[in-house]
């Protein structure tokens, strides 16, 4: 299994909620990680229509700093991901870019 599938399963939830582990969240996890890696990788030099990856990195940073709330930051990215994979041509070079360096630094979710 995919360390970074391991992580993403375990930072889904909210630290101070209780939950279980199965087979099931890390399916989840691993179809999670794979849909942020194909948005990633879908970039594009031309212009995009994708939602732009600065507003993503914000709302990452107030959600985490939002008593660490990393299913908030999750959902941001995902929300990114789902747009560019449904948008013609996918996202610009450059937000593909930071998308990665943010799942990574902020995350620590290599894409």
């Amino acid at each position: 299994v995919d360390p970074m599938a391991i992580r993403l399963a375990l930072i889904s939830h909210h630290y101070r909620s209780d939950w279980e582990w199965t087979d099931a969240v890390l399916a989840d996890a691993q179809a999670r990680l794979d849909r942020w890696r194909a948005a990633v990788a879908r970039s594009a030099d031309g212009v995009t229509q994708a939602p732009p990856a600065r507003a993503v990195l914000e709302t990452v940073r107030e959600r985490l700093a939002d008593d660490l709330d990393a299913p908030g930051a999750i959902a941001a990215v995902d929300a990114w991901a789902d747009a560019v994979l449904t948008t013609p041509g996918g996202a610009s070079a450059a937000d593909a870019a930071l998308i990665r360096d943010t799942a990574d630094a902020l995350l620590g979710v290599a894409l």
